[in-house]
């Protein structure tokens, strides 16, 4: 009975192994039957019976497939977040393969071939992220143990870039581009992997290749585009070979050559700020207004050289506020109408509020009396305080100097006096002269000939005659719509000389030029500022007693450097007093 108990257990357990093993590849379970110790078979019979009980069980056993092009978990770099993969592999010839991705069936008609040998010849989807493949091998009912692996699909950034006009501006192009006149060209700028090769195609056609620096950055200069539609589309290739997806974009180019109708700008000042209000524009392809505002008269606001205080991109806004208008400055607004294609024009200038010209002047206490001695100086300070509403530039006016005694010219003998207009405060000469008797005076009466002598001319009696032109330039000023301007005429005579002295001409002219004008102008004296001057007098060598008088004005000029005459200020005499000390 021992030997016969053993056997039993033997072939139970077999019997169990290969009932779990037929069971694990999804077959139905067939028990397999035990042998009793009462049955009345001998050992042999035993044996026999478990070897064919063996053997109907391994024919039922199917191997699983051996996958060759790929690892357990593997990682593939993709340019796009779906991925065909190949499969191959070797499994017992004539057997049927199928293959699971990510618990979905792919591919089920698959036989291996007479070697064992199988391949996935269409590709086998996988997406972004970690995916699981499962490869079993089919034999009528039965199927094998499945094979399993992992493969992780690693998207690469995409290329990321943007289409401008040109280079200068960086204006963005989004779906329209807008030409004035010419030929489309534009400029691509973006950011990729560093170091990779970037592929530029417009219009099914590849029309340049770039590379990024090492900080991903790349750039296309003068890429042409044609009117009317055109295909963008760029990509990029790591070193490794990566290659993205390419990241494509549409452009339509339109001609438009006309400027937008000019708003009439208007507005007034309330104490709270400046209240303005337009004309509407119109144009098909607007784009925006631009308020743009100065605060120096001499200045037109132009868009987009100076501050644009606000856009506006509805084309029925009609009205703005400029609340950050500052009390006792007047401003100066243009309102610029812009389309989509970059054609702009501006409305007039309108002032806010209106500006106003003023200056005053105080005389400050200067150091010591008016008696000097030689080589000695005098100090007369003045305080300038611009009282207006907007930034000027003041302009010193000599209008006079008496010496006493006054100088003995046939003698060549005078006193000798240096003046000058000085800013203690920056050390600046606005005006200097050390022989003073040959002052340029600004404003002045003068008297200049000029002789030209003109080309030879032959007659009919074959004699020789020149004309001698002379040129007699006077300058006068005067005051004219509130400013100081000069009148300068020119007489001109045309005399022949010669034989015939009778051919005398005489033609006389007239124009309005600006004002002669003595050492520089003092610059941007804003509203309410001030600004302190000396007029410096040295006594060089006048005798004991000697005078020198000295009267400036000072006058705001405008744009065009007239003064302002009703708006002049005076330093009034200045006396100087030699002491003749050596």
């Amino acid at each position: 009975m021992g030997p016969l108990i053993k056997n039993k257990w033997v072939i139970i357990g077999l019997s169990l192994v290969l009932a779990a093993a037929v069971g694990g590849n999804g077959c139905a379970y067939q028990p397999v039957q035990t042998i009793d110790a009462s049955s009345g078979f001998n050992n042999q019979d035993k044996e026999n019976v478990l070897s064919s009980e063996l053997t109907a069980l391994l024919e039922k056993v199917i191997n699983p497939p051996i996958v060759t092009s790929h690892g357990s978990e593997e990682i593939i770099y993709s340019g796009s977040e779906r991925q065909l993969i190949f499969v191959k592999g070797y499994a017992t010839p004539g057997h049927k393969i199928q293959v699971y991705v990510n618990g979905l069936l792919q591919a089920d008609s698959i036989r291996t071939d007479s070697d064992g040998f199988f391949e996935t010849m269409e590709g086998l989807e996988v997406v972004e992220g970690r995916n699981r493949i499962e490869v079993t091998a089919v034999s009528g009912a039965q199927k094998s143990q499945p094979t399993k692996f992992n493969i992780t699909v690693k998207v690469t950034d995409k290329i990321q870039y943007s289409i401008y006009q040109d280079s200068q501006n960086l204006k963005q192009i989004q779906d329209v581009y807008y030409l004035k006149d010419g030929y489309p060209l534009v400029y691509i700028a973006g950011n990729y992997l560093a170091a990779s090769k970037i592929f530029l195609q417009v219009n099914d056609k590849i029309v340049s290749e770039g590379e990024s620096d090492s900080e991903g950055i790349f750039s296309f200069s003068e890429v042409a585009l044609r009117k009317g539609e055109n295909d963008v589309s760029l990509w990029g290739m790591t070193q490794d070979g990566i290659i993205s997806q390419p990241v494509s974009v549409s452009v339509l180019v339109t001609e438009d050559s006309e400027s937008p109708y000019p708003s009439s700008l208007s507005g007034y000042n309330d104490g709270f700020g400046n209240h303005l209000s337009w004309s509407c524009s119109y144009d098909q392809n607007f784009y925006a207004y631009k308020l743009v505002r100065v605060t120096d008269p001499c200045l037109n606001p132009e868009y987009p050289d100076h501050d644009v205080v606000a856009t506006f991109n509805d084309l029925e806004i009609s009205s703005y506020t400029d609340e950050d208008a500052e009390e006792g400055h007047s401003y100066f607004y243009t309102l610029w109408t812009l389309d989509r294609a970059g054609n702009a024009i501006s409305s007039n200038v309108l002032a806010m509020p209106a500006p106003v010209y003023s200056i005053d002047i105080e005389k400050i206490a200067p150091f010591g009396d008016n008696v000097i001695g030689r080589r000695e100086w005098y100090y007369q300070y003045f305080k300038i305080t611009n009282k207006g509403n907007v930034t000027i530039d003041l302009q010193p006016i000599m209008v006079w100097l008496k010496l006493d005694p006054e100088p003995d010219l046939d003698k060549n003998m005078w006193p000798l006096w240096e003046a000058h207009i000085w800013d203690p405060d920056s050390g600046q000469y606005y005006y200097s002269n050390e022989v003073i008797e040959q002052t340029y005076i600004a404003d002045y009466w003068a008297l200049d000939e000029i002789t030209q002598i003109g080309e030879v001319y032959t007659y009919e009696d074959e004699e020789e005659k020149q004309i001698e032109v002379r040129d007699i330039i006077t300058k006068q000023t005067r005051d004219g719509e509130g400013k100081r301007v000069m009148v300068t005429t020119t007489f001109t005579e045309e005399v022949e000389t010669g034989n015939i002295v009778e051919g005398k001409e005489a033609e006389t002219s007239q124009v309005l030029v600006g004002p002669e004008k003595i050492g520089s102008v003092i610059e941007d004296l804003k509203p309410g500022q001030s600004v302190k001057l000396a007029v410096k007098v040295q006594n060089i060598s006048a005798g004991n007693g000697d005078r020198i008088t000295l009267h400036f004005h000072f006058a705001p000029v405008d744009c065009a450097g007239y003064f302002y005459t009703d708006e002049e200020v005076s330093t009034r005499d200045i006396t100087v007093i030699s002491s003749g000390r050596n």
